[in-house]
């Protein structure tokens, strides 16, 4: 009987006793999944971005924004209705398991703004309002929200076997115009089936690229304002005692409006007061039959808005009183504040924790700013998350000419995003609170 040369012992041996390698690769995770599909499609999602950035389009005109985004989600197999409180899309997506459902939305409209970015892509939109030609721009990220939601849906439809629910994709208008999303829930947007709860983004320009900021609870402000004419019969400005000087008492409004704020309010109960535009008069030596002021007012909170308003109203009635000055005030009731429910922020941090990394995820402080996503958040627990696109040295603002984002910030929210609602999907109805508290 012939021997085994050792070596040849030793390969039989290794062959039988060590692990051998699996045939395939291990199953990827969900946010493998996600991240490969996101890689695999960002350079389309890119060139659609920068598409509806040099075709961007005013509130309630988002025509061809909108026509787009249809056509995408109709290639992606969702049911589309269109035509939702303007020019609104909501794509719908129905998953192959059964489970609760949760919305994301995007808005997508810009501003009138000529833009002088030097991109090539750069918008050369033009449109005419009240006889003046001026240009439109995407100064504040909406082409990136437009491109996050579907970059959001075209993960989720490939992930449909994953899906435990439903998923909306709402793309809204006129969210500049402040009511875009009152007017989509009007129209019944949720009439036959309602969300569970309700996210989205909106770019952050403090922030570079890779970076996602929170805040819990009331994150951004109501958004009120005023026009008040002050009126007088008008003099010659060398003989003021003759009749009532409607720039003076503007002026002691202004001033009188923010004493108000500094010594009437309670100092933890945040309260701007901004007059931004105060006209009057024809010459200098002439005192106007008129002054007119406008004004936006920003608080937190039902309560706080109704207390200003009734303090504005009675400070305006005094000073003009006390001066002897007829005037006219309106006042209205805008966007309300936008609340973040801080039980469902607190699990949608852990997952955005999980996915970009702790150190990528930041709280940050409330803003007096304005958001109308507010109007889906007073419907449902909902969650507002700044993504950040400041390009390295950039110090353009929103809403300036210059406002440049960075596209890098696109992939970190697709994948963000897509991971938090597959999440949510999983996450009992019972958890969701409605809200949010009287302030």
């Amino acid at each position: 009987m012939k021997r085994i040369p050792a070596i040849a012992f030793t390969i039989v041996f290794l062959l039988f006793c060590l692990p051998s390698k699996p045939a395939y690769p291990k199953e990827l995770n969900i946010d493998e999944k996600i991240n490969s599909i996101v890689k695999e499609i960002l350079p389309e999602l890119i060139s659609l971005r920068r598409d509806i950035h040099a075709h961007a389009e005013l509130s309630l005109q988002e025509k061809r924004t909108s026509a787009l985004v249809a056509d995408r989600f109709k290639a992606l197999g969702l049911e589309v209705r269109t035509g939702i409180g303007g020019m609104g899309i909501l794509g719908i997506l129905r998953g192959g398991k059964p489970g609760p459902v949760v919305g994301l939305r995007a808005d997508m409209d810009a501003l009138p703004i000529t833009e002088d970015t030097g991109l090539p892509f750069a918008s050369k939109e033009r449109a005419i309002r009240e006889g003046k030609e001026f240009g439109v721009m995407h100064a504040c990220g909406h082409d990136i929200h437009t491109t996050v939601l579907l970059g959001v849906a075209s993960v989720l439809a490939r992930l449909k076997s994953d899906v435990s629910g439903t998923v909306l994709f709402v793309a809204q208008p006129a969210e500049e115009h402040g009511d875009g999303a009152r007017r989509m829930l009007e129209e019944g947007i949720f009439k036959d089936i309602k969300p569970a709860a309700m996210f989205a983004v909106h770019v952050d320009d403090t922030a570079p690229a890779g970076i996602v900021k929170y805040v819990p609870g009331y994150a951004l402000a109501n958004v009120d304002s005023f026009s008040l004419a002050i009126f007088s019969e008008g003099c010659h400005g060398a003989n003021a005692h003759l009749c009532v000087d409607p720039i003076v008492v503007g002026a002691q409004v202004v001033v009188s409006l923010q004493v108000m704020v500094a010594r009437q309010l309670y100092v933890h109960r945040d309260t701007v007061i901004t007059v931004g535009s105060f006209h009057a008069g024809s010459a200098s030596n002439i005192i106007p039959e008129r002054a007119d002021l406008r004004a936006t007012i920003r608080t937190y909170g039902d309560d706080q808005r109704r207390l200003v308003r009734e303090k504005i109203e009675r400070t305006i009635a005094n000073v003009c009183g006390a001066a002897g000055a007829r005037n006219s005030l309106d006042y209205a009731f805008g966007t309300p504040a936008m609340y973040n429910d801080p039980d469902l922020t607190k699990e949608v941090v852990t997952i955005a924790e999980r996915v970009i990394g702790k150190a990528n995820v930041v709280q940050d402080l409330p803003d007096m700013g304005g958001e109308d996503f507010s109007f889906f958040a007073r419907e449902v627990p909902s969650v507002l998350l700044n993504l950040g696109i400041q390009p390295k040295g950039a110090t353009a603002t929103l809403h300036s000419p210059y406002f440049v984002a960075d596209e890098a910030g696109i992939p970190v929210g697709i994948r963000v995003m897509s991971a938090v609602i597959l999440d949510a999907l999983t996450r009992p109805e019972s958890k969701l609170k409605p809200s949010p508290p009287k302030r």
